[in-house]
């Protein structure tokens, strides 16, 4: 093997080349023994030789920088020009920090914006190239490192209403300082946009403005008279719009006032209001309100925590009492007091039975009352009968009052009355009458169940209840208020449950079936009775007689799903029921059991509608029952 052919590493220094030499020295025999070290190649000495040269002459690349350039600071001297009395102009010396990054070639610095004049690019005192691109002046050099760019600009001063401006967009820079000096005999009150600080003086009847700004966006100084702090300090003017709801009730007429106040020039930490006379304050509420008073003379003071400015609004509540009859009175309109000028709108709305006519009204003018303000209809959901407009405070509405007496009207009805009588040949009768109930206010549901009647069970809700007795033998049944579903009272069921022995059917078969129903002390406006006959009953036609109509068939004229009828107990009910129950509000002592109607033989059907205080009865003549 030749030394050309060795297994050396792949990576070797120097210092291995005496390995190599010793290693090539070697017996053949003994270098055949030696076993390949792993992660090796095989390479010519020739060969690695060169690749060691190469490796070796090999540098890192210099890293580039991020950019191109930067403005490291930026410092704006200017001076206004004044032409005609009027400044025209401001002409600027401007010295831009440029360090160049790139180590070769040629960069392009955006300086200027286009929509000023430049007059100059300088650096080191020789000439600048500067074109214009993408609206801007750009330097383009190939000077390397560090250096300052002078140059000498103008830009236009705009002049509107006593106040003058100039302005222009700033190329990005670290560090951003201006100075600018304006010609002016009189005090000056400068504003430089965005400026994190600023100062001016004054010098040689010059004014000069100098400030910080941030390193990018534009560059905006204005400036105008300033005014005497004597003439800032104008008194506050105020304007009030008065907003007022008055709602008369039984015994008392309550006003809801709120007034909107503008005011300007100066701000007012504490108003004033005439209080209408015989009117009691209740509250006055209002943003940062630290304390109010209403004073003997009718004035309410009301103290602010800050002096407010602009748009102020304050609501007070007041009242007063109203004789039973009714009778004159004057609707109460505050006054704001201290004001330039109060204006303000009137509704009165009526919650009673009351009639509510305006009198002679004094510098007011009644309005639609659809015409109101929000801040007055949406203070009610009653309907408002008077409105009135009015421009000053001299504003007076008389109002005639008269209070008229409570109609009695219904507190409960019951919707349907389904009755079941199952009657026996040994003239006993089972009787079940289902009443379908609304109830406001009412305690107890009276029944005055027919001569001999035995009451069995009686239920409310769903649930047992124990009935009393009143002292005219009527049974009292007691009630729960009925829930509200969809702006209606719910109905709920009361069931009672009687049985009367009366006389066994002749021994002939024939005879007179007569029967009578609990009579309710409230009216019911559909009356359903079925009377289940024995088997073999045959019925006359024409021997029905009584309050209710004999029918073929039920008419059932109260429909399934409607607010006035609900054939299942409502959960809310329910839950009363139990409630009352639990409390003994449906009655204390023994339970009774619940009983169900056995029902069997022929059914007979008798309806009526519109049920008042009457006797609910039915007859007919039978045969066909003889015993056998």
């Amino acid at each position: 093997m030749t030394p050309s052919m060795l297994r050396t590493p792949a990576r070797v220094g120097l210092p291995a080349l005496a390995l190599l030499t010793a290693f090539a020295l070697l017996p053949a025999e003994s270098r055949a023994n030696l076993q390949d070290p792993p992660e090796r190649v095989v390479m010519g000495l020739d060969e690695f030789l060169n690749m060691y040269e190469q490796a070796k002459g090999t540098k890192d690349t210099p890293e580039q920088p991020p950019r191109h350039y930067a403005l490291s600071s930026a410092a704006y001297a200017g001076e206004v020009l004044i032409q005609d009395g009027e400044p025209r102009f401001a002409r600027f010396d401007a010295t831009l920090r440029v360090e160049v990054l790139r180590k070769e070639g040629w960069v392009r610095v955006p300086v200027l914006p286009a929509t000023v004049a430049l007059h100059s690019a300088k650096v080191k005192g020789k000439e600048a190239s500067i074109v214009i691109e993408n609206g801007f002046y750009t330097l383009i050099t190939d000077q390397k490192g560090a250096f300052d760019l002078e140059l000498d600009f103008g830009a236009s001063v705009s002049t509107t209403n006593g106040q003058s401006q100039v302005a222009f967009e700033l190329a990005g820079s670290g560090a951003t300082t201006l100075a600018l000096s304006v010609p002016s005999e009189e005090d000056l009150d400068f504003t430089v946009a965005n400026a994190h600080l600023q100062s001016d003086e004054t010098a040689n009847g010059t004014r000069k403005v100098e400030a910080t700004l941030p390193s990018t966006g534009t560059l905006m100084i204005s400036w105008q008279r300033e005014i005497p702090e004597a003439a800032v300090q104008q008194q506050a003017q105020v304007y009030a719009e008065v907003y007022t709801l008055v709602g008369i009730s039984d015994g008392l007429m309550r006003a809801t006032t709120t007034v909107e106040h503008t005011i300007l020039f100066a701000g007012k930490d504490k108003l004033e209001f005439q209080v209408p006379e015989g009117m009691t304050l209740v509250d006055v509420e209002g943003v940062g309100l630290r304390d109010w008073k209403h004073r003997d003379d009718g004035v309410l003071e009301v103290l602010l925590n800050y002096a407010a400015e602009g748009n102020y609004s304050l609501t007070m509540t007041s009242e007063r009492p109203v004789g039973a009859k009714g009778g004159d009175l004057s609707a109460p309109i505050v006054k704001p007091l201290g004001v330039e000028r109060a204006k303000g709108w009137l509704g009165v709305e009526s919650r009673g039975n009351l009639e509510i006519r305006s009198g002679e009204v004094v510098q007011a003018t009644a309005v639609d009352v659809r015409s109101l303000p929000g801040a007055i209809l949406g203070l009610t959901k009653q309907p408002v009968l008077l409105g009135y407009k009015y421009l000053n405070d001299q504003a007076s509405v008389p109002l005639q009052i008269q209070q008229h007496a409570d109609v009695d009207v219904l507190v409960t009805l019951l919707d349907e009355t389904q009755a079941q009588t199952m009657w026996t040949p040994e003239g006993r009768r089972l009787t079940s009458v289902n009443y379908q109930v609304r109830n406001n206010r009412k305690q107890f549901l009276r029944l005055t169940l027919p001569e001999g009647a035995e009451l069995w069970s009686a239920s409310v809700g769903g649930r047992a209840v124990q009935p009393a007795s009143a002292p005219d033998g009527r049974v009292l049944v007691p009630l729960v208020r009925s829930q509200s579903t969809g702006g209606a009272l719910a109905a709920f069921d009361v069931e009672v449950v009687y049985v009367e022995n009366g006389e066994p059917v002749p021994a002939s078969g024939k005879g007179t079936f007569s029967a009578t129903l609990p009579t309710p002390d409230v009216p019911s406006t559909y009356v359903a009775w079925t009377i289940y006959t024995p088997d073999r009953t045959r019925i006359k036609r024409k021997s029905y007689d009584g309050s209710l109509a004999h029918v073929d068939w039920l008419s059932n004229p109260i429909p399934d799903g409607t607010v006035a009828y609900i054939e299942t107990v409502t959960p809310e009910v329910q839950q009363q029921a139990n409630v009352q129950s639990d409390t003994g509000g449906l009655g204390e002592g023994a339970v009774p059991v619940p009983v169900s109607l056995p029902l069997q033989g022929t059914p007979v059907y008798f309806e009526k509608l519109l049920a008042l205080d009457e006797t609910l009865e039915v007859s007919f003549d039978f045969k066909g029952l003889k015993r056998r």
